[in-house]
């Protein structure tokens, strides 16, 4: 083999070996959500990294439950986890999967600067204990108006 065959080839496995996932490592985390005792599908789930340094998609994962009211985060691709830390969550349950769809609880639990709800993500698989969100069926919104929040 030539030496500069050989320094190529060096150069392409050394490349090829830095192909993969980018960024920092993800861990898988599953959880599920209830709403007033009961499992809610729809329900976009947001993780806010509470490590400002933390930057782009792994400041911010996000999952949506199944109809069983489980979710699996996503930060780069599908299902592929979350960084290592601590977050604080929000919630957003959605009325349908098309462009009118609403938040059904009213824009109460969308912001993670206000919510209470927290949890860690360790450097493993991560299954979180289920969150419970109560809110009386009265405040559920059920077709936003003229002016209220989608």
């Amino acid at each position: 083999m030539s030496r500069s065959l050989a320094v190529l080839t060096v150069c392409l496995t050394v490349c090829l070996s830095g192909c993969g996932s980018s960024g920092p490592r993800k861990y898988p985390v599953m959880g599920t959500v209830l709403v007033n005792g009961q499992p809610a599908g729809m329900v976009r789930v947001q993780f806010l990294h509470n490590d400002d340094t933390v930057t782009g998609n792994a400041r911010m994962p996000i999952g949506l439950t199944g109809d069983d009211g489980a979710f699996s985060l996503t930060t780069s691709g599908n299902k592929d986890g979350a960084v290592e830390g601590e977050y604080t969550i929000a919630f957003e349950w959605l009325s349908g999967n098309d462009l009118g769809a609403y938040d059904r609880f009213g824009g109460k639990f969308a912001s993670p600067k206000e919510s209470k709800f927290k949890a860690r993500v360790e450097a493993k698989s991560n299954t979180l204990a289920p969150f419970e969100i109560t809110i009386p069926e009265s405040q559920l919104v059920k077709k936003p108006g003229r002016g209220e929040p989608r």
